[in-house]
């Protein structure tokens, strides 16, 4: 059987981690020299020799911050010796190698890494209080070792200096320097901020400022107003916030109240 098909046969690399194409992982493991690799749950597509896959149990403080909505990485420990590819929804992948140094991420763009790197979840300054949602949190990543990144197509690398500051949609943020300074900001010309989205289509943004650069995705990350619920756009409809899943009772940061309750008053003592 002939084919033009046969022509993606599996690479050869002495690398660890090497692209197998733009949209797969190729991971190289052996029980003596590197016997493991952390990898998004389900992301595995094929492998040869002798691997294992299990979960990765959380550490009581991961699961305490995700329990308050920080971000959190759905992984699986794969070991032994072998190859193992990986791919996630035909993405693009990159690959980002750290020396000593840290990025943050949005968990969701993470396809592999070394289990030797550390993470901890970080929270953004919002001018305007957001509690949670797309955008306000996300993982500083460190030490030394390969991260392998995710994004639905070609990506955009902005640089950021003291004299260029750079903002970037929330739901578009992909990874940037942990040293630069963020800002989660409403660009929106409304009086009521929770009002996402208002007539422009346009909503939160996050201003970077420093030394370092930032890493823009093609594709918003799925804003809260196209998140199926009962109700109108975010912030918009019968009750507004409060009535949608996203925010409301039933939603993943519920109960949230808008605007918020007062604290109960006391009467003086006599």
């Amino acid at each position: 059987m002939q084919s033009p098909l046969f022509n993606n046969v599996a690479i050869q690399s002495n690398d660890r981690f090497s692209l197998q194409n733009p949209q797969m992982l190729r991971v190289a493991i052996d029980r003596q020299t590197a016997p493991e690799v952390l990898a998004r749950k389900g992301a595995m597509v094929a492998f040869t020799g002798a691997v294992d896959f299990d979960g990765y149990m959380p550490t009581p403080g991961e699961l305490r911050a995700a329990a308050y909505g920080a971000e959190f990485m759905p992984l699986m420990r794969c070991t032994g010796t072998g190859v193992v590819y990986f791919a996630n929804q035909a993405q693009h992948i990159h690959l980002v190698p750290l020396f000593n140094d840290a990025l943050v991420v949005d968990n969701d763009t993470v396809l592999a890494l070394d289990p030797g790197l550390m993470w901890t979840p970080v929270a953004l300054e919002s001018e305007h209080h957001i509690g949670a949602g797309p955008g306000t949190n996300g993982l500083a990543i460190s030490g030394t070792g390969m991260i392998a990144l995710t994004t639905p197509g070609h990506p955009l690398i902005m640089k950021v200096t003291p004299q260029h500051e750079v903002f970037v949609d929330a739901d578009a943020a992909v990874a940037w320097s942990a040293g630069l300074v963020t800002r989660l900001e409403a660009q929106t010309n409304s009086s009521r901020v929770w009002r996402r989205r208002g007539q422009t289509g346009e909503g939160w943004t996050l201003n970077f400022i420093g030394e370092g650069w930032v890493l823009v995705q093609s594709i918003e990350a799925v804003p809260p107003n196209m998140i199926a619920h009962g109700g109108g756009a975010f912030g918009m409809g019968q009750q507004g916030y409060r009535g949608q899943t996203w925010g409301g009772p039933d939603g993943p940061h519920g109960p949230v109240h808008f605007p918020p309750q007062q604290p109960p008053q006391h009467p003086p003592r006599r």
